[in-house]
């Protein structure tokens, strides 16, 4: 496939390593030649340096034979016009863009077919703040997806020391469990996310992804003695007002959680208090240490660190560890910092980055594919598909299927029931499935999808 990416900041970088890899054709236009030197030296891709909108460089980067173009500059103007550009003078059939002013994002009658020719608009903030309210929504897992439309979950808990799954091996997980059925999908040791086996032993400060049943959710917190609640009636201290922060504000007013917002800014905080009737805006420094003091810091459940500065959402949300606030979750935009604030405490982390890439890749795969997310930081992918006719992974039991060794399938809803199966259960037609997989295995998961799963 012939794929132009605009853009060669993180998110394009990620997403052109990952379409190379699977063996497409990728361009990639920028202005900045240093950033374009560092993806050629890491990839095999071709470059252009340009401005992206313009018909000479789009004709320059292969756009009269591309199949999909993908603006991700940091522009707005600039990702719409060239989608423009794309559909009039080049024909190129799939376009997709990254829109990140809110004004833009809220008219969505500017964009289709027959107005400004973007196929998919993908907002970073819209995409950070679902992470961030999932997070939210089960807030003593580290991490929570729901697919299946909300039927099932997929949540990241720590193995805690003297814990009932500290040191258990998972073929003996029933024994923890009872008659609550639950698939531990993957398995963080040391950093290194792994999918795991009967064998595998669970350690004090190994993380692990369980797929529950939405409305087993509470037993499971019950049954692994964590506490589950809703954001009702929680006490929020939010730092940072930006649009990613204003959404999430948004978000949990409506849910009846009692928030606070610092914003530095002045008059953004005088916005923020025009636009959110039922939270507290505060205009200060989030890292003033009196200041969080007298807005009862150490009485709040949650902590949530929002700022566009990544050190100074670091540095608050230590501030709020140290006060003893149970749940803190961490904005963290650049890919340098990721690994870092797991290494020093900080579990619960939300990336712009991560979330939008994978918005993305869900979007240019082909067959019925209905989600898709990155775990562990990108070291493990879970796609939700629909099982059709020509699928090679029908009518066999599990146990039975030649799955790569890093491959499982951790539920299946078949007419609105989820299955959490066993190797006995086999995939029909028009199964919905939730595969976990390698970045590396992806490949082999295609053969068993056909065209359903056809990864480029």
């Amino acid at each position: 496939m012939n794929i132009v990416i605009l853009g060669a900041g993180e998110v394009g970088y990620h997403i052109a390593s990952r379409l190379a890899t699977e063996g497409n054709n990728v361009s990639v236009i920028d202005q900045d030649a240093e950033r374009l030197q560092v993806i050629a030296e890491s990839m095999d891709v071709r470059t252009v340096c340009g401005m992206a909108s313009y018909p000479s460089v789009l004709k320059q980067a292969g756009a009269a034979h591309a199949d999909m173009l993908i603006a991700v500059t940091t522009n707005d103007e600039v990702n719409m016009l060239a989608c423009q550009v794309a559909h009039s003078l080049f024909k190129v059939p799939t376009k997709l863009a990254r829109v990140r002013e809110d004004d833009y994002v809220k008219h969505t009658g500017l964009f289709g077919r027959d107005d400004l020719p973007i196929d998919k608009m993908i907002s970073p903030e819209g995409e950070a703040a679902k992470v961030v309210m999932g997070r939210l929504n089960v807030s003593c897992a580290q991490d929570a997806r729901e697919f299946f439309d909300g039927a099932i979950n997929l949540v990241e808990v720590k193995v805690r020391p003297k814990s009932k799954l500290s040191g258990l091996a998972l073929k003996e997980l029933s024994q923890v469990m009872g008659d609550l059925r639950v698939y531990i999908v993957a398995h963080d040791h040391n950093g290194f996310w792994r999918i795991p086996t009967g064998d595998t032993v669970l350690l004090a400060g190994d993380s692990i992804y369980v797929a529950v049943e939405k409305i087993n959710l509470d037993l499971l917190m019950q049954t692994i003695d964590l506490s589950y609640q809703t954001p009702e009636g929680r006490n929020v201290m939010m730092i940072g007002g930006g649009r990613i922060g204003y959404l999430v504000a948004k978000e949990l007013e409506q849910a009846g959680a009692k928030v606070k917002i610092i914003e530095r800014g002045a008059e953004r905080a005088e916005w923020l208090s025009d636009h959110l009737q039922n939270v507290i805006v505060i205009q200060g420094d989030a890292l003033d240490r009196k200041l969080l003091e007298e807005e009862n810091i150490d009485r709040m459940d949650d902590f949530l660190a929002l700022t566009n500065d990544d050190e100074n959402n670091i540095l608050g949300s230590l501030i709020a560890k140290r006060y003893g606030v149970g749940h803190v979750v961490t904005l963290v935009n650049r890919s340098i910092y990721t690994q870092l604030v797991r290494q020093i405490g900080l579990d619960v982390t939300v990336s712009p980055r991560l979330s939008t890439v994978a918005t993305i890749l869900s979007h240019i795969r082909k067959g019925r594919i209905y989600g898709m997310a990155s775990l562990g930081d990108g070291q493990l992918e879970v796609l939700e598909a629909e099982a059709l006719e020509t699928s090679r992974i029908l009518n066999t039991p599990l146990k039975d299927l030649k799955l790569p060794a890093d491959t499982v399938v951790g539920a299946i809803l078949r007419e609105g029931v989820v299955i959490i199966p066993d190797g006995s259960v086999a995939v029909k037609r028009k199964d919905r499935v939730l595969i976990v997989t390698t970045t590396a295995s992806v490949a082999l998961v295609e053969k068993l999808f056909e065209v359903h799963l056809e990864f480029f």
